[in-house]
């Protein structure tokens, strides 16, 4: 009896070990990587003033809004957000799904805008 427990324990301890060992064996994304992903000329629609606006983000991640640079560094960036710090100490916040930016959070006018899809531009201008 005292084997077959002995047995059980090992064979238990291997299966946690391993399910531990291929867990940690993702694939992590490099920020460069994210920096592209992020990098991209995105539009977002200010309902309040009825007017949409381009956000460009550069590799470099350089910031521009409708064409006017804006300076600002990057506080954070992970897969499913990038944090920028702009000169006046306000952050600006993007949230990304899988595909693409999809929010942004705008500290200093405490708004979040919906970042449009090439579809939902296209279909706004229709």
């Amino acid at each position: 009896m005292k084997r077959r427990g002995a047995i059980l324990f090992g064979l238990s301890l291997l299966a946690g070990l391993s399910s531990t060992l291929v867990r940690k064996q993702r694939p992590k994304v490099a920020s460069g990587d994210l920096a592209v992903f992020y990098a991209g000329t995105w539009t977002y629609r200010d309902e309040e003033h009825h007017r949409d606006h381009k956000l460009e983000i550069d590799p470099n991640m350089i910031i521009r809004i409708d064409g006017r640079p804006m300076p600002a560094t990057v506080e954070s960036i992970s897969p499913s957000k990038l944090v920028l710090l702009d000169k006046y100490g306000f952050h600006l916040e993007i949230k990304a799904n899988e595909q693409r930016p999809v929010t942004l959070f705008d500290e200093a006018d405490n708004r979040n805008y919906v970042i449009l899809s090439p579809r939902q531009l296209d279909q706004a201008t229709d």
